[in-house]
């Protein structure tokens, strides 16, 4: 009897270091799915404060940036580090019109039009003004991810790729801080916003 156990015992003992060395040294960690998407009602109007840097096939340009929007009017400055004006665009129900650096004054029927004609730039402006506070362009087919709080962490919509961070929160309002917006290969744009101005 003892025999046989002990002849059996350096395969029982090879079997079960067999069957361990196959178990993985640590368990995979697992990770919960993220919350779902939230996607608030957007502020009524705002004005920020922020630098953006815009890069277009092998131009480039990075200043700072005024922008005050609400339902009937909008008014967007753009300005070198140095802090002199390059773009004024202001628009309303009649119409946009854009003063260049140059002193130029251009008008069209809507902005992308007009920044398009006066400085050769297709820029989403249409859709701007909702992603910069963390939404998407209603009516329009999206494709969406949320961050680890529900917040939008990276959106697909008009054929931009946008990914969101740094958010904050802002009156009643969870608004990003950094947003950097991707067309393809020739188009990127980076906004920063230094501060934030909710409906005054």
């Amino acid at each position: 009897m003892s025999f046989i156990f002990a002849r059996g015992l350096p395969l029982l003992l090879a079997g079960l270091l067999a069957a361990c060395a196959q178990w993985p040294a640590q368990l995979p960690e697992r990770r919960l799915p993220p919350p779902p998407l939230v996607l608030p009602a957007p502020p009524s109007a705002f004005r920020l404060e922020g630098r953006v840097s815009l890069k277009a096939n092998e131009e480039s340009f990075s200043g700072g940036m005024t922008w005050r929007h609400d339902a009937a009017r909008q008014e967007l400055l753009l300005r070198t580090p140095l802090g002199q004006g390059v773009a004024e665009l202001r628009g309303d129900v009649e119409g946009v019109e854009l003063l260049d650096s140059e002193g130029h004054l251009h008008r069209a029927a809507d902005a992308e039009t007009l920044v398009r004609q006066a400085l050769g730039v297709t820029l989403p402006l249409a859709g701007l003004a909702w992603w910069v506070v963390g939404n998407v362009r209603p009516g329009v087919p999206f494709q969406a991810e949320a961050d680890d709080e529900g917040h939008l962490a990276v959106l697909n919509q008009d054929g931009w790729r946008i990914e969101f961070s740094r958010y904050a929160q802002v009156g009643d309002h969870f608004l990003p801080g950094k947003l950097v917006a991707r067309r393809a290969d020739d188009l990127e744009i980076r906004l920063v916003v230094d501060a934030w101005e909710l409906p005054w």
